[in-house]
């Protein structure tokens, strides 16, 4: 995605990098995408859309994301958020 800055309901997104996968085959439907993005601090955030998805559907997804629980093998609320060093 070559836009980096974009508007959803009057406010501005920054994104530092945003990429979707290849389609997915699942076995037990239909395909799917990832869709990753860096945020303006840093954080990498991941969500899984349709294969078909657009570009304006992309935005919005990132635009809608909500911050939830990060997944590791030792859940520990105190180890730091997975970010990266701005350059």
């Amino acid at each position: 995605m070559k836009q980096t800055d974009t508007s959803f309901g009057g406010r501005s997104i920054v994104v530092r990098g945003c990429r979707v996968s290849e389609p997915l085959m699942q076995p037990w439907g239909s395909s799917c995408r990832i869709v990753e993005w860096i945020d303006g601090d840093g954080r990498i955030s991941r969500r899984v859309v349709a294969e078909d998805v657009t570009a304006a559907e992309v935005r919005s997804t990132i635009a809608r994301h909500v911050e939830g629980r990060k997944y590791v093998l030792h859940d520990d609320e105190r180890a730091p958020r997975q970010t990266l060093p701005r350059r």
